[in-house]
């Protein structure tokens, strides 16, 4: 259904309070090692194109603002960089077009996280995906189960 969609449109509709959680699944090439991680995208509702980005690894979390762009055809592009020495930029790359394999998983933006140094020496570090909110997806499975029931109740109640 949101295959092809604008990913920003799709990010600013999807969070609760304007915000989604993007996990981080490592890339088998990325050489350091690396903890579990998530960040959390806010939208902000006076701007098409600022977010705020917040990385939480463990215990630890990092805040910093970032700048939307549309590349079309679904793909959306997150840079910005954190307060760090290593590793400070980033380019986080969406997409809506995804796979059937990604849709029955729950997810609905996939695409790569690129770590660098610089803003011109990026490497791919992790892959990207945000998934539906477990509770919408619980409460649609509950609004198609709830009006199979109606619907048998009300056929058997006829005999």
């Amino acid at each position: 259904k949101t295959r092809g969609s604008c990913s920003r449109k799709l990010l600013r509709k999807m969070g609760e309070e304007r915000q989604t959680k993007i996990s981080l699944y490592p890339y088998e090439g990325w050489g350091k090692p690396v903890l579990q991680c998530h960040w959390t995208v806010k939208t902000l509702w006076w701007s098409k194109t600022r977010c705020i980005v917040i990385e939480q690894n463990g215990h630890r979390k990092n805040v910093t603002k970032g700048h939307m762009k549309c590349l079309g055809n679904g793909q959306l592009e997150i840079t910005g960089q954190f307060l760090r020495n290593d590793d400070s930029y980033f380019r986080l790359t969406l997409s809506s077009n995804i796979t059937d394999d990604d849709v029955q998983d729950g997810y609905v933006l996939s695409g790569a996280l690129e770590l660098g140094s610089s803003k011109y020496d990026l490497q791919l570090s992790h892959f990207a995906m945000v998934s539906i909110n477990y509770l919408e997806h619980q409460q649609r499975q509950n609004i198609k189960h709830n009006s199979l029931l109606k619907t048998r109740n009300l056929l058997f109640s006829c005999f």
